[in-house]
């Protein structure tokens, strides 16, 4: 097989190249593109074939008629609007939309050329809301290039190996069967030691000020000012005005945390608000602030609601958001190291967006009401709404439902089974993760190319 890896730079694009080694030595091409000129040629430099998109767009050159090929784009890959490319892209927020709109075509022309060069079997692109991901993602699936994206989740195998889609559920739900007696010990193992070590899954994010970091934005301005002097997302003055805002910020934000009274709650995990899927798939779940009132005003009296920042968005979330946050006298936002599991235990139920917290809310055997249609809604194990009118009528219910124990059983061990090893590389970058993850990438791809040419389009 072929593999084509699209990533952005640093980090990332020598993980994935390290995850492209190992697939090499399994016996499969290749092949790599991304922003950074100084990535594409490091991953060049170990044998890799690896281009950089920069310089491929230079190398298409500018359309003869813009307006004509935005409409084929739209046409072609059936985007609603080109501005569906890049308008969850930041280094177009503070652009014209001309410009914008040419940026987009660049991309998807010069994508469409690596392509045609490349011709992958398999497209594995890192998850994030920058054009080059959009825009491959897109080309993929126009020619019918199987997409596989690498997601994180709680189980001892924890990688949710998607095909095509970010969004979708994790299983059928007629996978949903009785378990044999190895299958439910093998859940309550699990379950046993998760809960036991009640550890959050993501590391809390750190904003101090350390030589790491220095050394970080020293590779960063090297880079800007030599090879990447045109990467878009190398921008070390906003970089570092960024990191000083949110040491600021997670320092004066203590002065916000709340602790917890003697009420009942339910309790609400916010989400990162820049993150992939509140920006690209459910954007009208990015006002958390209306959500949350929202969910606070449907409670009955005697009841609080509580808040808990991401582990990842420490220091991102602006003070002005967290005291409107809790500005409602049943709401209460309490600090982001206070232990989630202890949370899920104190709670009445969990209301979630799309987080983790629901899932592992689950293992407690707790009411959750999804409001953004999680991997893990859908099943019967929680309490869903598709518009935020139910609300009302919605919060209330939750605290009168009670899903089925048995029922959650099967949804787990089912969600269990279709997870495979290895994680993401903001998770674990090191070298066992990135053999661990080419084994499940090659696994996941055989299985789907197999299953496309016995169903054939």
């Amino acid at each position: 097989m072929r593999f084509l890896f699209t990533t952005l730079q640093t980090y990332e694009s020598a993980f994935y190249g390290r995850v492209g080694a190992a697939l090499a030595l399994r016996g499969h091409e290749v092949a790599h593109v991304t922003i950074s000129r100084a990535s594409a040629r490091t991953l060049r430099e170990q044998g890799f074939d690896a281009v950089c998109l920069p310089d491929v767009i230079a190398a298409v050159g500018e359309p003869a008629d813009l307006a004509a090929e935005v409409a084929r784009i739209e046409a072609e890959y059936e985007l609603p609007s080109i501005r569906e490319i890049y308008r969850t892209d930041w280094p177009c927020d503070d652009k014209p939309e001309e410009w914008s709109i040419r940026r987009s075509v660049r991309y998807v022309r010069a994508l469409e050329r690596v392509f045609d060069e490349q011709r992958p079997d398999v497209l594995v692109p890192e998850v994030g809301n920058e054009s080059i991901r959009v825009v491959s993602h897109l080309i993929a699936l126009r020619r019918r290039i199987p997409v596989l994206f690498l997601l994180y989740t709680i189980f001892p195998r924890p990688l949710r190996l998607y095909v095509d889609t970010l969004h979708a559920p994790i299983v059928p739900a007629d996978e949903l069967r009785d378990l044999s007696a190895d299958e439910r010990a093998e859940l309550d193992d699990f379950r046993r030691e998760f809960t036991a070590r009640k550890h959050p899954i993501r590391q809390h994010r750190t904003v101090p000020l350390e030589a790491r970091r220095v050394c970080v934005l020293a590779g960063h301005v090297a880079r800007k000012l030599r090879e990447d002097r045109d990467n878009e997302y190398l921008r070390t003055g906003t970089l570092l005005a960024q990191n000083a805002r949110e040491l600021v910020r997670a320092q004066a934000s203590r002065l916000l945390y709340d602790g917890l009274s003697e009420r009942p709650f339910v309790y609400f995990p916010l989400h990162v608000t820049d993150d992939y899927k509140i920006k690209k798939i459910i954007p009208h779940c990015i006002d958390q602030a209306s959500i949350v009132e929202q969910v606070a005003d449907a409670l009955p009296p005697g009841y609080d609601l509580v808040l808990k920042e991401h582990p990842m968005s420490v220091g991102r979330n602006k003070l002005s958001l967290l005291r409107r946050l809790r500005h409602r006298r049943n709401v209460r936002l309490v600090s982001p190291y206070v232990n989630s599991h202890e949370l899920i235990q104190r709670a009445a139920a969990i209301a979630v967006i799309s987080s983790t917290v629901g899932l592992e809310a689950l293992l407690y055997e707790k009411p959750i009401l999804t409001l953004g249609q999680p991997f893990y809604a859908g099943y019967g194990v929680t309490l869903d709404v598709d518009s935020f009118r139910e609300l009302r009528e919605a919060v209330p219910a939750l605290l009168r439902f009670r899903p089925d124990p048995e029922r959650i059983d099967r949804f787990l061990h089912a969600a269990m089974r279709h997870c495979y090893a290895g994680a993401p590389v903001l998770v674990d970058r090191s070298d066992e993760n990135a053999a661990s993850l080419a084994e499940s990438i090659e696994r996941r791809a055989r299985d789907v190319l197999a299953e496309r040419i016995t169903v054939p389009a």
